[in-house]
Parts: structure tokens; sequence; C-alpha cells
């Protein structure tokens, strides 16, 4: 098997997977599971940098499809200059905020246990990647709720607080409706490939139809307010101030 940018970004994914199955080893030992976990989401995010970056020096994309998921409903992955160029930022930002977090999450030590907060950041980060990676509006989905479901665990850490308990059910309700929004502008761009069965819920098939302008239209304001309201965009803003 040749190294391809796809590879490298399963390295990635497979180091972010690694992390979470070690935290159960060290979840009695918070300041080792500090230091571990973080630089290795650090270590994955630079990976997917490396990835990201080639992917767009080469300009060639690819894709494969993984027959995991429901029956008729394969998953499917793409790298391209695109999705490369957002895979490079989410990795950057990442990369500095897990070493950031091995600074941070040490005024916790013997305080509170950081166990979830290293699963849930693990899999907010890996959802953020597999969300680029997607080819098909069934994995972008599920993509997207795994970031929206671990990103609401991390608004929720310091529980004890009543306003992080308000932030994190407002986020959750406005992120839903977003994902929603977002369900149903996939559903219009699905209906109007005109292929019979599942076929048009691969963006493989949508980018190769020729929408008529009211259904592109209505696909469009769906999209942008699904993803404003999880983007935080005025006036859809409400979960921000408090998260």
């Amino acid at each position: 098997m040749n190294l391809s940018p796809l590879i490298v970004t399963y390295l990635s994914l497979f180091l972010i997977a690694f992390t979470i199955a070690l935290v159960p080893l060290f979840a009695k030992h918070q300041k080792i599971l500090i230091y571990v976990s973080f630089p290795l989401m650090s270590i994955a995010s630079a990976i997917a940098v490396v990835a990201g970056i080639w992917s767009v020096a080469i300009d060639t994309p690819e894709s494969v499809t993984l027959s995991i998921g429901l029956p008729d409903l394969p998953f499917h992955l793409r790298l391209d200059p695109l999705s490369g160029f957002f895979l490079t930022v989410i990795g950057l930002l990442s990369f500095f905020v897990s070493i950031y977090s091995t600074g941070y999450c040490k005024g916790y030590a013997g305080k509170r246990s950081v166990t979830h907060l290293v699963i849930f950041y693990s899999l907010f980060i890996a959802g953020m990647f597999l969300v680029v990676l997607s080819d098909d509006a069934f994995f972008f989905l599920i993509s997207w709720e795994l970031m929206a479901i671990a990103s609401y665990f991390l608004v929720m850490f310091e529980d004890e607080l009543i306003e992080n308990r308000r932030a994190a059910f407002l986020y959750l309700v406005v992120a839903h409706i977003g994902a929603l929004a977002i369900l149903l502008s996939f559903g219009v761009l699905a209906g109007a490939t005109g292929l019979e069965s599942f076929s048009g819920y691969t963006f493989d098939a949508m980018r190769q139809t020729e929408f008529p302008l009211k259904w592109a239209t209505v696909a469009f304001l769906l999209a942008f307010f699904g993803f404003s309201a999880k983007a935080g965009v005025i006036p859809l803003h409400v979960w921000l101030p408090e998260a």
C-alpha cells in the first residue's frame, strides 16, 4: 500500500482512537493522563496538518468507500485540496489547543477528574476531522453529531455551575435545530438528483447534478441557517456568550 494523504489521515484518526483507549489505564493517575493524552492529541493534530498540506500540494482527490454503515448506506470519505485546506486549519488549531491544554488541565489535578474532558476533547477533534473528510450526507451527519455531542459535554465539564448546565443545554438545542436544517438541505439536494434508492445521498452524485435554481436556493438557505446556528453567526449566536 502506497503512502498517501488519506492514509496519513487514517494514522491521525488511529492515534486519536489510541488516546481514548489509553484513558481507562490512567484514570486513577490524573497527572499522567494529562501528560500523555494531550501530547498524543497534539501529535495526531500535527499528522493531520501534514496530510492536509500534502493533499493541497498534490492536487489529487482521493476517495474511499467503507462498507461499515447501514445496508445500502456505506460510508464515503474523500480528501481533496478543499478538504485538505480545512483539515490543515483544524489540525493547526487543535495542535496549539492540545499543547495549551496540557498546562491548563494541570490546574484541575487533585481537584476534579479530567477523564471525561480528555475523552470528549478527543472525540471532538475526531468529529471535526471526519466532517471535512465525509463524502456523503449520512456519514457527514454522523460526524457532525459526534462533534456536537462531544462539545456539549465539554461545555458541561464544570457541571456544578448552573450557568454551565444552562449554556450546554442551550447550545445543544441550537446545534440540533441547525443539524435539522442541514439534514433538510441534504434531503433537497439528494431528491433533486433524481436518483433512485439512496444513491443520491453521496456528495459525488450531488456534484454531478445540475440543480434547478429554486431547489438550489432552498438547499443553500437551509444549509446557511444550519451552519450559522452551529457557528454562532448573528442573530443565531444566542448560545455563544453563554458557552
